[in-house]
């Protein structure tokens, strides 16, 4: 690994801005001078993601999740840290001075990288040649045309055909030099009995890009389902160095910014379904690549939106994958709605039929919340004509609604499901309260709903805990008083073992013209999230010294209120001398707790107002 200095660290993270590179991967809106989006590193409704441009740092109020700009990249996108500077100082046009220069493996993979994408590039670039040559391309041509697509939708997309023959694009790299094994790597070639043969052919063929519009795979639409010997009808590339369909979404980085502008994101299941909804100018749809919606594509639609619907196919496997799309959605606390299309169309035919009108209601405000679609999924087992077909759907529909947290949605969903499946509603209830396991209210849950709310509200910071944040602060900030604010709290003692380190990492390794922020990297994840813990905090007002004597006041009270209930559990058991030694000792202590707290802080070396 490369060992880059501290100064050129510093130099990269001057040159870039956190709020637009974390705003790539987390959908940001400015409050007052911070930015704030839901946490990309643990599932939130409520936005405790904040950003903060002046300081150039990251904090989360609810996972305690913070760093730099380094920070994020490595946690977020799991990059080591020459990974992440090397990121970021391509992103700024910096090059980066190594301390030791000789760095094979870094060297290695960067140019493997960099010549898998220029491979696939490259193929991209001869797939659309070949569908636009006026003979070998007609028939894909008159395909797509077909399907309604415009020559500049087909040209700004860069959509491709893939020739009959076996070697096609074999033969093409030798020519150009393209190497074989480069071919079989990128998935673009396959190793048969005989030989390597292209994967691709005759079919239609679609790039699949990054979310940096680079092309890392390939979709491809077969043309004549007779020909057995081409494959399946749709086909993607396998997985490679470049390319995971499971953490991939298609036409992502052509959507974001219409997903922004929508505030909603349209999920398909198929690149044709994009690539049609796009044609009729709707732009905020993605599509999943042959694969069932993962947690990691949840994950990656959270950064840009809170609310996802759904748009797959109206027959029983597409309604079964909005089902199990909802489950993990929702567990990474996306909001969800499902798309009812008319029985058996795709959005396809229904934009065909129906227009783009029509279709934008049926994922808009026609669409069905997630609870109430699975409601009407159940509706479909149960024919509801029996007392027990009804209470069999009135139990299930009853477990469904004992999901909703929120009493006010819960209520109206009630209301609704009554009135859509005509359920007598005082038995309805019942069912409701079975599921929910809904008991009268006594003093236990009374005084576990004090201790935490069902939406996981954490208990108020202690104060001495406030007061070491406050002294970090202080530490970070103020270079003159590193040395004395250090010295008296090693005296005093750091309770915890965190902020020990910090504050001597603070005090011995940042230098004059250092900002802590930007070597928060050098951290320990527990410890940059402290630290981002401690420079999110208000700027206190007043004199620096007095602050921290103030604070060191606070710690000390703390570690007395401590040695006093350890004193009194000895007490408790003690006899003759040791009893009268405790006792001693106890009044001791309590009394020290006793002594005003300004007192107290002017009596600590070095106060000053």
């Amino acid at each position: 690994m490369p060992e880059y200095g501290r100064e050129s660290v510093e130099n990269v993270c001057n040159s870039v801005d956190i709020v637009q590179v974390v705003g790539e991967h987390v959908r940001l809106e400015k409050r007052g001078k911070s930015f704030f989006g839901l946490c990309p590193f643990h599932a939130e409704k409520t936005p405790s993601f904040n950003v903060n441009q002046e300081k150039q740092m990251y904090y989360c109020f609810g996972c305690q999740a913070g760093g730099n700009v380094l920070s994020f990249l490595m946690e977020h996108n799991k990059l080591s840290f020459p990974e992440a500077l090397e990121n970021l100082a391509e992103r700024a046009g910096i090059t980066l001075p190594t301390l030791h220069s000789d760095a094979p493996d870094v060297l290695a993979r960067r140019q493997a990288r960099e010549r898998d994408l220029k491979v696939m590039a490259w193929a991209a670039d001869v797939f659309h040649r070949q569908l636009l040559n006026d003979s070998l391309g007609r028939e894909a041509r008159d395909y797509l045309r077909q399907r309604g697509l415009s020559s500049e939708l087909i040209i700004s997309l860069k959509l491709g055909y893939g020739l009959p023959g076996w070697n096609t694009l074999l033969e093409r790299g030798g020519a150009e030099r393209i190497a074989e094994a480069d071919l079989l790597r990128m998935g673009l070639a396959v190793q048969g009995e005989k030989g390597l043969y292209d994967r691709f052919r005759q079919r239609v063929m679609f790039p699949i890009r990054n979310r940096q519009g680079q092309v890392i795979a390939f979709g491809g639409r077969l043309l004549s389902e007779s020909k057995e010997s081409a494959g399946p009808k749709y086909m993607n590339s396998p997985e490679t160095p470049l390319f995971s369909k499971g953490r991939e979404l298609y036409g992502l980085d052509r959507a974001v910014k219409a997903i922004s502008q929508a505030g909603f994101a349209i999920v398909v299941e198929g690149y044709m379904d994009a690539v049609t909804l796009w044609q009729h100018g709707i732009d905020n749809v993605v599509a999943t690549l042959g694969t069932a919606l993962s947690p990691d594509h949840a994950q990656i639609l959270r950064r840009y939106t809170p609310l996802i619907s759904l748009c797959f196919d109206a027959d029983t496997a597409g309604q079964n994958a909005a089902l199990r799309g909802i489950e993990v959605l929702e567990g990474k606390g996306l909001a969800v709605r499902v798309a009812c299309l008319a029985e058996g169309k795709d959005p396809d035919e229904f934009l065909r039929k129906l227009g783009r009108e029509e279709f934008l209601a049926a994922v808009g405000n026609d669409a069905l919340p997630a609870t109430l679609y699975r409601i009407l999924r159940l509706s479909k087992l149960h024919d509801r004509n029996t007392p027990h077909s009804l209470g069999a759907f009135g139990a299930e529909a009853a477990k469904v609604l004992a999901g909703v947290s929120n009493a006010l949605e819960r209520d109206a969903y009630v209301k609704h499901v009554v009135r859509q499946y005509k359920l007598p509603e005082a038995a309805f209830l019942v069912e409701l309260g079975k599921a929910t396991g809904h008991r009268p209210a006594d003093k236990l849950s009374k005084t576990r709903h004090n201790i935490a709310d069902p939406g996981g509200a954490k208990a108020a910071t202690p104060g001495w805990v406030k007061a070491a944040r406050i002294l970090l602060g202080i530490l970070a900030k103020h270079e003159e008083l590193r040395q004395s604010v250090f010295d008296t709290w090693a005296r005093m003692g750091f309770i915890d073992e965190k902020y020990r380190h910090l504050a001597t990492w603070l005090a011995r390794e940042i230098g004059p013209s250092e900002d802590p922020m930007h070597l928060a990297h050098e951290l320990a994840s527990e410890l940059k999230s402290e630290l981002a813990a401690a420079l999110t905090a208000e700027n206190l007002e007043g004199n620096a010294l007095g602050v921290a004597n103030e604070c060191f006041v606070k710690i000390e009270e703390h570690t007395l209120t401590q040695e006093i209930a350890r004193v009194k559990e000895a007490l408790a058991d003690a006899e003759g001398e040791t009893r009268g030694a405790l006792a001693a000792q106890l009044a001791d202590l309590q009394r020290r707790r006793k002594v005003p707290q300004r007192e107290k802080v002017s009596q600590l070396r070095g106060y000053r107002t």
